[in-house]
């Protein structure tokens, strides 16, 4: 079926081979046709409101059709639009016909042609630009979509725990609740050390396994209050409100190291160990609190201690007019 309405710019600089070009196009029933004299013009006309096939003479003055064809291909790209170019020539070579298709353009119509062919070959420039037009608007919707779901989403596929956005979240909420209401937050992080290891001396799931095993352990270890996060790969982040900061402590918090850290977990190559460091970090509303993202920072860069002390790393965080001050002490494994 014939798009009648189809948008479509003519441009030629000889009025008479143009006006023949709108008057065999309105014989055949297109009724969205625009004019111009000049292919400035019609980039002008582009610019204001997009066609989907644009028809223009290879030979003009000042630009030729070539020229025109790699404007209107930038501006198609910055508009996410594409416009089917179909030059009206003389040239009959192949040589010809190839440089000009690696500009840009779609179709040719020799003008000893143009009568038996324009028609034609404008139904089939409808069908591909209405095509390619509409899988173009498909497919900025379904960026939008995977961009709103990647903001929306807040689980960890593996584990099923939240993930670095959810534990940006509940700090972020965590800390106003501290500003407001008092007590103390609390963001242990969890480092594997030897997860690569693992990786490399077994083969099959069996790291994965183990890793969901230590997400499904440190969930059933914490308060139902407590929410557990999965940050990347090989680290965790457990975060806790607490009545005051004197709950934050590394000894609070030890059974769940002990339990993630000191007990085997099984497998098909029989019981293997994590290798776990632990850092914690708690702040109350003394002075400035810090951010969500400064919170979280201060913790996982405090891991590098905690492998050190090869047990949980704890620091308190000051902060006095954006000054970071540590109060720091640690407990080591059982």
């Amino acid at each position: 079926m014939t798009d009648t309405s189809l948008p479509i710019v003519v441009v030629d600089d000889a009025k008479f081979s143009g006006a023949i070009v709108e008057r065999t196009l309105k014989k055949a029933g297109y009724t969205n046709i625009r004019v111009a004299s000049h292919p400035t013009q019609a980039l002008e006309i582009l610019k204001n409101e997009p066609a989907r096939l644009l028809i223009a003479d290879w030979m003009m003055p000042d630009m030729d059709g070539l020229t025109l064809a790699q404007h209107i291909r930038i501006m198609d790209q910055e508009k996410q639009h594409f416009t089917y170019i179909l030059l009206l020539t003389g040239k009959e070579s192949p040589e010809a016909l190839s440089h000009a298709f690696s500009h840009g353009v779609d179709d040719f119509i020799y003008k000893s042609d143009m009568h038996q062919q324009l028609i034609p070959r404008v139904s089939a420039a409808a069908r591909t630009t209405n095509m390619l037009n509409l899988l173009m608007r498909n497919n900025t919707t379904l960026k939008k979509n995977v961009q709103v779901l990647e903001r929306c989403n807040h689980t960890d596929l593996l584990t099923g725990l939240g993930n670095k956005r959810l534990a940006l979240r509940t700090l972020t909420n965590a800390i106003k609740q501290v500003e407001s209401r008092q007590g103390a937050v609390c963001c242990i992080t969890f480092n594997i050390d030897n997860i690569e290891e693992i990786e490399q001396h077994h083969k099959g799931p069996i790291a994965q396994e183990m890793i969901k095993g230590a997400a499904q352990r440190l969930q059933n270890l914490v308060r139902p209050m407590d929410v557990v996060t999965r940050l990347s790969k090989n680290q965790f982040a457990v975060i806790t409100l607490q009545s005051n900061i004197e709950d934050c402590s590394t000894q609070a918090f030890k059974r769940i190291y002990d339990g993630i850290a000191n007990k085997p977990y099984p497998t098909p190559a029989g019981y293997l160990t994590l290798s776990i460091s632990a850092s914690l970090i708690s702040a109350e509303r003394v002075g400035n609190m810090p951010s969500a993202q400064q919170l979280l920072n201060s913790s996982l860069s405090n891991l590098e201690f905690a492998r050190d002390k090869n047990g949980i790393y704890g620091t308190q965080w000051h902060s006095q007019g954006q000054t970071f001050q540590s109060e720091r002490q640690s407990i080591a494994a059982s």
